[in-house]
Order: structure tokens, then sequence, then C-alpha cells
């Protein structure tokens, strides 16, 4: 079943959208800075959404800015 949801990067960072299943993290998108993006994700699944920084060439995930299970159709960070 679809379930599209909305989410909206408003501020000037990079994050990562993850599904939490068991205790594995499976990354679903990721939003670059001022971008938002319409993403089918299931009722009830936990979701983990996340802000990363630049170490060397990398984007490395680190502080967790939600982390819950989706019973909405609408987030801004």
């Amino acid at each position: 079943m679809k379930n599209p949801v909305f989410i909206s990067n408003k501020k000037d960072q990079i994050v990562y959208i993850y599904m939490i299943y068991d205790s594995s993290l499976l990354q679903i998108a990721k939003l670059d800075e001022y971008s938002t993006t319409v993403l089918n994700i299931p009722k009830n699944s936990v979701i983990s959404i996340k802000r990363c920084y630049h170490i060397g060439d990398f984007l490395i995930p680190k502080e967790t800015l939600y982390e819950s299970e989706l019973n909405m159709n609408h987030l801004v960070l």
C-alpha cells in the first residue's frame, strides 16, 4: 500500500533518511540543503533522519534529528 510522505529540509544541512529494520538502518533517501522529496513509506514504519558532516571526502551521518514510528504524512526539518 502506498503512503506518500512529504519531507522538507529547510536548513543549510544535508540529511539522510533511513528505515529501521530490527537493528539495521536502510538508507531510503538523501536530502540536500533546502530541498524536498516525497517518498512512499509504509505506515507505522520506524524511520530515522540524521544530519551528516564532511570528514575528508566523505559525508558521515552523525546527529539524529528525528527517530520515531511514522504516523504522519508531512515532516519539515
